[in-house]
This record gives C-alpha cells, sequence and structure tokens, in this order.
C-alpha cells in the first residue's frame, strides 16, 4: 500500500531528448563582457563544442536563423530538496531549466540522495541541469545545518575533506560554527585537493584570517573586529552600521587575500514574504510549486519577526548592492547565487531576480550577465562553463532578440541546450505545465501536507539556519 501511494505521488515520466552531435548554424554567439560575432556555426560532439567557425553553405539549415547564442544561466549556490519531498528534486531540476539555467552547484546537501539525482540527470533519464556539489556542510558542535558534519579538530578536517575530495564534489563548504583550527586544516586541505573553499565565514576567525575564499551572503564583513552575534550569520543592522572606513578595509583585504563575494540579495528580500505576505508578496514562480512549502520554509531558517528587523532588512539591502558594486569595481569576484530552497527563493525565478539586483547594483545587464556565467563559471568549473569556446560545454541559449538589449529576451530564450540536449521552448513550457497539474492536484497536496504535519516538529528540530 505504501508503495502505491508512494507511486501515486511520483510526476510523470519527462522524456530527455537524445545527446546528439549537430552544428548550430548562422547565429550570432555572445559572450557577455565580449563583442558579439555574427555568422558563425558551432559544432558540438558529444556534447563538447569542438568547433566555432564563420557559417558555410554547406552548413545544415539553421535551427533558430539570425538569432543569438549566448551560455547557459548559472546559479552558484542551490540546495536540492531531500528525497521526502517526494518528485520535488525533479520539479526543481525541471524548473532550471524551463528558466534558461543550465548549471546548478549545491552547496550543501540536505540527505545523500544527491549523488544520485546528478547521474540520472547525466544520463539523460531525468531533465535537469548540470549540477555540481560540495557534499556536506563542515560545522562546528553542535551543527547548524541540516545533514552537516561537525568537526572538532584539524585531523578531522583533513580527514573529511580528503574523504569528499575522493567521492568527486567539486567544493567544500564551510559553515559558522566550525573551530578555528579544523577551518585551518580545511582550507589547507582544500586547496592541496583543487577545491574552491566557499561558505560562511566561521564565527571563529575573521576576514583576516581567510584566504581564497567565496564568502557566501555576507557572513564576516561587518565584523572586522567585533565578534558576529550567536546564531546568526550578520546582522543587517550590522551591515548599515558600517564605516565608509570599514568598508574600505573590508574591500582591500579582499583584494589582498583573494577573496570573492556570493551575495543572495533576492534570497534576503524573499525571506520578507514570510513575515508578512500581504505586504511583501511572493512572485509568479510560486505557482509551480506543491503547498507544502509555504508549511514548511518558516521551519526551515529564521526570517524577520519584528517590524524593526524588517525595516534593517530593507535598509541593508541597498547598502549591499552598493557593497557589490565597490567590490566588483575594485576587481573582486561577485557571484551570482540564490541560495534555492530557502523561503520563497523558486528554482530559477529567483536566479532572474538575483541578475536584475545585480543589474541595478552595477548599473548595467551586461555586468550582471557575465556574474551569472563567466565569473560563476571560474569558480565553478573554469574553463567547461560559462563561456562559449572550444572544449567547452554545449550549454547554451539560443534567442531571438538582441540579450544586450533586454534581459527579458533571455527568460525568454527559443531554444536551449544543456549537454548537447536540445529543448523547444515549447516542449519544456508543456513538461512544466504537465507537473504543475499533478503537484498541485488534490492527491498530492493532500498527503504530502498531512506528511509535512507529522514531521514538521522533528524537521524544525533539526534544520537550524540552513543556508
Amino acid at each position: 500500500m505504501l508503495v502505491g501511494l508512494i507511486w501515486l505521488l511520483l510526476p510523470p515520466k519527462i522524456t530527455v531528448p537524445d545527446q546528439l552531435d549537430r552544428i548550430i548554424s548562422n547565429v550570432t554567439i555572445w559572450n557577455p563582457g565580449e563583442a558579439p560575432i555574427e555568422s558563425q556555426s558551432i559544432v558540438i560532439i558529444d556534447g563538447i563544442i569542438t568547433e566555432i567557425r564563420t557559417t558555410r553553405p554547406d552548413d545544415p539549415e539553421s535551427l533558430c536563423d539570425d538569432c543569438y547564442v549566448m551560455p547557459g544561466l548559472i546559479d552558484a549556490h542551490i540546495h536540492t530538496p531531500p528525497q521526502l519531498a517526494i518528485g520535488n528534486q525533479k520539479l526543481f531540476s525541471l524548473l532550471y531549466l524551463q528558466y534558461g539555467v543550465t548549471t546548478v552547484r549545491d552547496l550543501g546537501q540536505l540527505d545523500n540522495s544527491l549523488p544520485e539525482l546528478m547521474h540520472k540527470i547525466q544520463a539523460g533519464k531525468i531533465p535537469g541541469p548540470r549540477m555540481y556539489r560540495c557534499g556536506p556542510v563542515l560545522d562546528g558542535t553542535p551543527a547548524s545545518f541540516t545533514g552537516a558534519i561537525s568537526l572538532r579538530t584539524a585531523r578531522e578536517a583533513t580527514r573529511q575533506v580528503t574523504e569528499l575530495a575522493n567521492e568527486g564534489v567539486s567544493c567544500i563548504k564551510t559553515y559558522d560554527r566550525i573551530p578555528a583550527e579544523a577551518f585551518r586544516a580545511a582550507s589547507d586541505e582544500a586547496g592541496r585537493q583543487g577545491l574552491p573553499l566557499v561558505g560562511h565565514t566561521p564565527h571563529s576567525v575573521k576576514l583576516s584570517d581567510i584566504r581564497n575564499f567565496e564568502i557566501a551572503h555576507f557572513t564576516g564583513i561587518p565584523y572586522l573586529e567585533d565578534d558576529p552575534p550567536e546564531g546568526f550569520a550578520y546582522l543587517s543592522q550590522d551591515l548599515i552600521d558600517m564605516t565608509a572606513d570599514e568598508v574600505a578595509s573590508v574591500i582591500s583585504l579582499m583584494q589582498q587575500n583573494n577573496l570573492s563575494i556570493l551575495p543572495t540579495n533576492a534570497n534576503n528580500l524573499a525571506r520578507l514574504t514570510v513575515s508578512d505576505r500581504e505586504r511583501f508578496p511572493a512572485t509568479e514562480g510560486l505557482r509551480h510549486l506543491p503547498a507544502f512549502w509555504q508549511r514548511a520554509w518558516p521551519g526551515i531558517v529564521s526570517h524577520p519577526e519584528t517590524e524593526a528587523v524588517i525595516q534593517a532588512d530593507l535598509m541593508a539591502s541597498p547598502i549591499g548592492l552598493a557593497f557589490m558594486r565597490r567590490a566588483r569595481d575594485a576587481g573582486i569576484d561577485v557571484l551570482a547565487g540564490t541560495d534555492v530552497v530557502m523561503p520563497y527563493v523558486i528554482p530559477g525565478e529567483s536566479l532572474h531576480l538575483q541578475i536584475g539586483m545585480m543589474a541595478t547594483a552595477f548599473e548595467s545587464d551586461e555586468s550582471a550577465l557575465v556574474a551569472a556565467t563567466q565569473i560563476n563559471g571560474k569558480h565553478v568549473d573554469n574553463g567547461k562553463i560559462g563561456s562559449i569556446k572550444i572544449g567547452a560545454y554545449a550549454d547554451l541559449l539560443i534567442v531571438k532578440d538582441d540579450p544586450r538589449q533586454s534581459l527579458a529576451s533571455i527568460r525568454d530564450w527559443t531554444l536551449l541546450i544543456t549537454d548537447g540536449r536540445l529543448y523547444e521552448r515549447d516542449y519544456l513550457d508543456a513538461a512544466v505545465a504537465r507537473y504543475d497539474l499533478h503537484f498541485n492536484g488534490t492527491i498530492y497536496s493532500s498527503v504530502m501536507n498531512f506528511v509535512y504535519s507529522l514531521l514538521s516538529d522533528d524537521y524544525r528540530h533539526t534544520s537550524g539556519n540552513a543556508e
């Protein structure tokens, strides 16, 4: 009976296109940050770009005459739903594609199912983006992230990073409570293994103590001298209170220590929806997610609970954008990420919102797209993603209108290629519509709302601040 019930909760099967060798002819290639190149053909073999050249008379008929081809979007900070949220791994994977996101990086798995999901996507069994993962978060005791590994000593940290490297992770993530000795050992071993180190700046260290690190959110930045508040990565008010001299010191320190920043501005504002749905309405993408998420989110992570905190978050938003601009202008890498699985952060849609906020900060749509393609690609899998060039994966967006003129043209892409598999827009739209009917249907909603009500107390107790 249980097996039959689970079967009813699984979404309908979506056929994945075959990985085919092909030539994309008579297109304009545009890598954000570079000049467009007209009348080009892109040769794809085994999912890899093997040749880029001027279109020839004997090339195949164009799939989209005079269209623009750009790298697919990359979300450098997501979390994948656990298997307990039945079918949602497939749902989130499909939504990424619909919004033009061809690559994601998971910065903290919530259970052990992620490698299997990645294998199924790569094998063409389910549609989804190219996925990278850090594996479990490395934290202290008690761990403040679901599924995290608690470390106490340098020896434990070294062993754990080595084991994760042997398992094939592509990054290492640290969190708030990891001890300083363990953090330094994890950083050293990650460097030896050639793995990027990313995450929350631990409370046990300062920015001056870290090197070659991607700072998630603004953790550690307001705390050059003072300790961050216990139980919080940072407070908006502390970001607001930073002086001009302190900001200048942080920027200088980031330059010296090869620090980059992975802010999730859209995520910070989305949490306000939990606080007051009427004042901060949900985005249209919420309609794609099953109803139980709206019951689960308040227990997954903290959100503003007083008017003073809400106002601080609103005031901190433009200050955070201004800091990003200062960092970018100083030559510091600013990555694009969203923290999907956080409250009201919708897969795919949230990256477009983040890109929009970065465009406001940089006063340039193109600079924001550079972050979501080339900068992200450099940090996630340098040379293989984020740019259209020979040797890179064939993860592409094909759009009819000039993407330099409007970000909306990218969201309205015509054709999408990931790993050499070609998706037409109508096909993915229809697939998402089928998923909408399933995940918002009476059977799925009733069962999952009931299951969540049974598990909510335990889940809230164990989730912590899962950023």
